[in-house]
């Protein structure tokens, strides 16, 4: 699979669900003998927009189920865009268009190699379709997640994230505000945050996922400890 095979499908929506304040988990029929690999993304659009505003009816969304699952999973935090108010306000049934498979951002063969995911937000949607599917493989491959947010309200699959059916699995939460029912750490990822949750920075793979932001912020840090840029990879979703 690759950029330039794209295959166009109509699927339903088939079920809604919230996964954190304002953010929701939209979930289609799986189309028959659609296949991906996970961290890839496709391209969401909605024929009949309810809503619409400056800009198309359509995103790149990175694909939050994991490729044995019988759904196409979105995860989207709500806001006033045409686009989100559209996919909102569709009914059980209704169809959208998705393109692709598409992206590059999916784990290396060797199993051997160790995985940090630095994830701010909703950027945890690729990590939770790797994660599962990795789960589904009963992997033995190290995985640590360093989850940030700013509030515990805000952590989309925050308890699914911290209970991964993974043998070498460790989710580390931070939130940068001080919020209700939190009593772990209360800061902005560095790198001084990075090296003391890493068991040895030579070895993992850095997938950095998050806002434009974010993602300056990680790649800064990482530099500062000296990670060669051929183990970063980058996801930048805003």
């Amino acid at each position: 699979m690759n950029d330039f095979m794209i295959t166009e499908y109509s699927v339903p929506l088939i079920s809604r669900t919230s996964v954190a304040e304002d953010t929701f988990q939209y979930n289609f029929a799986k189309p028959e003998g659609f296949a991906f690999i996970a961290g890839q993304y496709m391209i969401v659009d909605i024929p009949d927009p309810s809503v619409t505003d400056d800009r198309p009816a359509f995103r790149s969304l990175t694909i939050a189920s994991a490729p044995h699952e019988d759904v196409v999973s979105f995860i989207m935090r709500h806001s006033e865009s045409g686009f989100k108010q559209s996919l909102y306000a569709l009914e059980m049934g209704d169809h959208v268009t998705l393109k692709g498979p598409l992206g590059q951002m999916h784990l290396p063969e060797d199993s051997g190699t160790p995985i940090v995911f630095l994830v701010a937000g909703v950027g945890i949607t690729p990590a939770r379709s790797m994660l599962r599917d990795a789960a589904h493989r009963s992997s033995d491959r190290t995985f640590r997640l360093i989850y940030s947010n700013r509030e515990l309200c805000s952590a989309a699959c925050f308890a699914e994230m911290c209970d991964v059916d993974l043998a070498h699995y460790e989710a580390i939460n931070v939130m940068s505000r001080s919020c209700e029912n939190w009593d772990g750490p209360i800061q902005l990822v560095d790198a001084a945050f990075i090296k003391a949750n890493t068991d040895d920075l030579d070895l993992p793979l850095f997938y950095v996922v998050g806002t434009k932001g974010y993602i300056n912020a990680m790649k800064a840090a990482l530099i500062e400890l000296e990670i060669p840029e051929d183990r970063m990879i980058f996801d930048n979703f805003g």
